[in-house]
């Protein structure tokens, strides 16, 4: 596979020696992610808290999920069909750990989300980050056809949660469709979307 500027990239699947490069990956990835920084907007806080977020929210990704093996600068995970997260256990986390004034807030946009997962077996990707100073340069592209191509030839449709607009046109780009926009009280605005798998 060759990136943008046409060097060659190497994606690997992870497993769990690779767990601190991922969350190395991640931590940087969403230091401006909407969502992160609405629910811990205080740095301090979003550091306290991003590795149990992840741990709540990704569940167990490791053998399949997929990082860059290219310098660590994109990962993305994702849960394969029969993989329950722990929605009730997430939500203790978040609620704990979130300013309390957003609380409510919170857990409004959390059951919205639950209500547009798909009924049928699906695959959910929950993170695709690039470090901040190689964002904007196809990598997610690639991560993203990376994954599409293995749940194409497992045909499951595959769901997420765009957390910005800009995101919202890059998963369209790869074939998702909004279902819906989600935005409560003083969150940003986020969009739910379904990618059926093709043939």
């Amino acid at each position: 596979m060759q990136s943008a500027n046409g060097d060659a990239l190497s994606i690997k699947t992870i497993d769990l020696q690779d767990h601190s490069r991922v969350l190395a990956i991640l931590t940087t990835a969403f230091t401006m992610c909407p969502l992160l920084r609405w629910l811990y907007p205080e740095p301090r806080e979003y550091l306290q808290h991003f590795n149990g977020f992840i741990k709540h929210y990704c569940g167990s990704p490791y053998s399949s999920g997929a990082y860059l093996n290219d310098g660590d600068k994109g990962a993305i995970l994702w849960d394969t069909a029969g993989e329950k997260r722990d929605n009730t256990s997430m939500m203790e986390f978040l609620l704990k750990s979130i300013p309390a004034h957003r609380r409510s807030e919170t857990e409004r946009v959390f059951e919205t989300f639950g209500k547009y997962h798909p009924h049928q077996p699906h695959w959910y990707v929950t993170m695709v980050a690039i470090d901040p100073i190689h964002q904007r340069s196809g990598l997610a592209g690639h991560l993203l056809r990376h994954a599409t191509e293995i749940s194409d030839a497992a045909q499951r449709p595959v769901h997420l949660e765009a957390t910005s607009p800009h995101a919202m046109r890059l998963y369209a780009q790869q074939g998702w469709s909004v279902l819906t926009e989600v935005q409560v009280g003083g969150s940003p605005p986020f969009f739910p979307m379904l990618r059926q798998p093709k043939a």
